[in-house]
């Protein structure tokens, strides 16, 4: 029985992971390139040190000439309409001239480029450096293929990344007594992406969020390890180490590690009178030591340099152009600055990509109510928990990440005026998010009247989800536009769903269509199981013990 129980977790682990790799090379082959969240300035940063050897550093970092006078569709325009100032994907789609090129210089294999410094600034050079030196090393690797190929290849590797860190998450879960189809935080893993997809967009990308997310699972597999016995030193320094290089990696590890912090600190005080108390504080300054040696000399560097911990663009900015209290007297919006509170919980569930191209608000809707339903089912949870339960750890993460992205748009707010914060950074979060999500759900499907608007609600995100991805297809492709209400606009009245054809041929050329369809068929297999493993869970579950009426 113990291997039969073996057995069925890995292969239910290895089918999830194959869900979640086929979405991911389905949202590679149809997203162009530079369509991902400053991926302009992420590719910048990794050809830069793969040509000069040298780091990317604010100030002194430039983005690479290749990248300024690319030829190729670019990404619709944010803020204020137009939007369509640049060459976007119906502007390029109707110049033969320029498709031709693109084919020509693009698409196929050409002589090696170095990398050029241009005169616009690479704000990306604000991030510590760990992501862009791990890629720096592949790059020359891929220099032998087309642009469009090695881009692939770049975004594929960072998605990899993302899914090995989800894979650490679901070991950090693992209830050897339990088959995967009943533990709540396996099921919250495997329904994450119903409830939240917008994972799939801000990890199919080039950019540093998913080193972050890799270096987080494996930071909550080696955390529930050590809470079983905290009084260890080895593991609580290799959870450190571990931090250390997520700080190297990005500062939103900085709100990882107080969180972190904030939590041992409560369990340390209610076991205040425990005789192994000094082992534990001395475990658990090791820990912190480790992280602060490996990760702290940057931050050092920043503080020393910009005047500012982060060392952060924007907070750069703001201080050269007076602080705080002058921005605001120039530009404070109360509507910005709800706006940007709200914006981030919204954008964690989805936006799509850098073009923030959008369906009405209303279809959205019964998203958030699904999200808020598991929230408050999550919560009332906690509330039978005590303060120092690993279920509250998810808590902490949020509170501290929430707080530095609201920071982030009140920084906004001063310098520009616009209340604008993405939520798509809380997605490296997922292996504590996940399990946090899972036990909200099990409280919803024990009660039997429940489980049909939850599956009814499932359904919804899933279409939800699909007509997104064809609305995102139809804009690269230039079927849609986006309206200067930031709305999808179709071409005619059948969606598009009339020009398959044409998308089709146009996606070939900008992306891999076959691959997009190959990729999202093994997703969908993989999510089909999935889901049928787990309905059979619930099923045998009331079985043996009654649901709730």
């Amino acid at each position: 029985m113990p291997a039969l129980r073996t057995r069925s977790r890995r292969i239910f682990a290895l089918v999830y992971l194959l869900f979640l790799l086929g979405f991911g090379i389905g949202y590679i082959s149809i997203t162009p390139p530079f369509e991902g969240f400053d991926e302009t300035a992420h590719y910048s940063s990794v050809r830069e040190i793969a040509d000069t050897g040298k780091i990317p550093l604010l100030g002194k970092s430039f983005l690479d000439q290749s990248i300024v006078d690319y030829r190729g569709p670019i990404r619709y325009d944010t803020g204020s309409p137009p939007f369509d100032r640049g060459l976007v994907y119906p502007k390029f789609f109707a110049r033969p001239e320029l498709v031709a090129h693109y084919l020509q210089y693009y698409r196929q294999p050409g002589p090696h480029i170095a990398y050029r410094a241009s005169t616009q600034s690479n704000w990306q050079a604000q991030h510590p450096p760990l992501y862009y030196l791990l890629l720096g090393q592949v790059l020359p690797w891929l220099d032998g293929l087309s642009f469009t190929a090695q881009f692939f290849v770049l975004r594929l590797i960072s998605f990899a990344l993302a899914v090995g860190g989800v894979a650490f998450g679901l070991a950090a879960v693992n209830q050897p007594d339990s088959p995967p189809e009943r533990n709540p935080a396996v099921i919250g893993f495997a329904l994450y992406p119903l409830v939240l997809p917008m994972f799939f967009p801000a990890f199919a990308r080039l950019g540093n969020d998913s080193l972050c997310l890799l270096l987080a699972g494996v930071a909550a597999w080696l955390l529930s390890s050590w809470l079983k016995d905290d009084r260890s030193p080895g593991k609580a320094v290799a959870i450190g180490v571990v931090l250390g290089l997520g700080l190297l990696t990005k500062a939103f590890f900085l709100p990882i590690t107080v969180a972190l912090g904030i939590f041992l600190a409560i369990r340390l005080w209610r076991d205040g009178k425990s005789p192994t108390l000094g082992e534990r504080l001395r475990s658990t300054a090791y820990l912190f030591l480790a992280a602060v040696l490996v990760g702290g000399g940057w931050y050092a560097y920043k503080l020393v340099t910009y005047g500012d911990l982060t060392g952060a663009e924007d907070a750069v900015q703001l201080a050269r152009q007076g602080g705080i209290v002058a921005g605001f007297e120039r530009h404070f919006s109360l509507f910005q600055l709800v706006r940007g509170a709200l914006m981030p919980l919204a954008s964690y569930q989805w936006i799509g990509t850098w073009s923030v191209t959008r369906l009405p608000e209303i279809y959205q809707v019964p998203m958030a109510a699904l999200a808020g339903w598991i929230v408050i089912a999550y919560a009332r949870q906690l509330a039978r928990r005590p303060l120092g339960d690993p279920a509250w750890l998810p808590v902490w993460m949020f509170a501290l990440f929430l707080a530095g992205l609201f920071w982030h748009t009140v920084t906004y707010i001063a310098l520009y005026g616009l209340g604008s914060t993405g939520g798509w950074y809380l997605h490296i979060l997922m292996p504590w998010a996940a399990p946090a999500l899972g036990l909200g759900i099990a409280s919803i499907v024990a009660y039997r009247r429940a489980r049909p608007v939850f599956a009814a609600l499932l359904i919804y995100a899933f279409a939800f989800h699909a007509f997104a991805l064809w609305a995102q297809v139809a804009l690269f492709t230039g079927c849609a536009t986006k309206g200067d209400n930031k709305y999808y606009v179709f071409s005619g009245n059948a969606l598009c769903f009339d020009q398959t054809s044409l998308i089709m041929d146009r996606l070939a050329v900008l992306g891999y269509p076959v691959l997009a369809i190959l990729g999202f068929s093994l997703g969908l297999a993989c999510l089909a199981w999935s889901l049928l493993q787990i309905g059979r869970g619930v099923a045998d579950a009331s079985l043996s013990a009654p649901a709730r009426p």
